[in-house]
Order: structure tokens, then sequence, then C-alpha cells
């Protein structure tokens, strides 16, 4: 009878030592997700320079910088397993500037090339901005150009006016 005491003794203590080690355990699962941050400049000295002419050359437009392409852009397919995977294919890309007028309705994107860009890379993503309808202005981060050039560049060139028409004669 003492062995089946003992016997049951050792069992509850193992059973209490078990569930306090999956309380231990649970605890620090949910403290991992939380996980350690610190914060990140938004751009880096050459983006902010560069924001810097966008905002002198367009001061009557709202300037973005590094936007999620996911805000600018929705799958449009109407299958559900297409179109997630069209989203993952945008998910971690950022815009370097998104040029907005004050409606904020898109006037075009503007990509500040340097040494890191792929050639073909900038070109499937231009183009399925472009697909959207959405225009990308690049430019070069060495030859960065003055503000009226990048106006020149950005801005939709005005329509011609139309021509007047012939006067009708008075009969």
């Amino acid at each position: 009878m003492r062995k089946d005491i003992s016997m049951t003794l050792l069992l509850a203590a193992l059973f209490v030592a078990l569930v306090l080690i999956a309380l231990t355990l649970a605890r620090a699962k949910t403290s991992d997700r939380a996980g350690t941050y610190r914060q990140h400049a938004l751009m880096t000295d050459n983006e902010l320079e560069f924001f810097g002419r966008l905002v002198a050359a367009l001061p009557e437009h709202y300037i973005f910088p590094q936007v999620a392409m996911s805000a600018l852009l929705e799958p449009s397919s109407s299958d559900k397993k297409v179109a997630h995977s069209d989203r993952l294919r945008i998910a971690q890309q950022r815009i370097d500037y998104v040029v907005c007028n004050k409606r904020c309705e898109v006037v075009a994107i503007v990509e500040l090339d340097d040494r890191t860009h792929s050639r073909a890379k900038d070109k499937v993503r231009d183009e399925r901005l472009a697909g959207a309808g959405i225009r990308t202005v690049r430019f070069q981060a060495r030859q960065k150009p003055a503000a009226d050039a990048i106006r020149a560049a950005v801005l939709p060139a005005p329509a011609p006016a139309a021509a007047p028409a012939p006067a009708m004669p008075v009969v």
C-alpha cells in the first residue's frame, strides 16, 4: 500500500512538472511571436536628397516615399488561387516615390535606380504598373536631374490645343 501511495505521488509530481514545463514553453512561444525590432531609416541619404528635388520640382503634388506596391495594385483575376499567387508576387515590393495630385490620384511612379537594380526585374515591375494604368519614370542615382527636368519627365505633356473650328458662312 505504501508503494502505491509513493507511486501515485511520484506520478502526480511528474504530471505537475510536465504541466509547468508546457506552460513555460507556451508562454515563451507567445512572447517570441512579438519579435524584437529596431528602427530603420525610411530613406537613404541619396533617396532623401532626391526626395527634396521631387518636392521642389512638383510643389503642387504629394510625394509619398517607400510605398508598398500592394497599396497601388491588386490582383484582377477572379480565380482565387491565381489572385493569391499574383498578390504574393508583389507583396514584398516597394516603390521609391509615388507622385499624386491633390486628389491623391496617382500621376506617376518615380524610381531612383542605382547599381542594385536589375533591368529585367525593373521591366517586369514597370509592365505590372503599366497594366494597371500607372506610368513609371526612372532616374539614375548617379545622374539626378535638376527640378525642371524632373518636372518635365514626371508630369504628362499637356494635350495640344484643338484648332478652332472654321467659321460657318452666314447665309
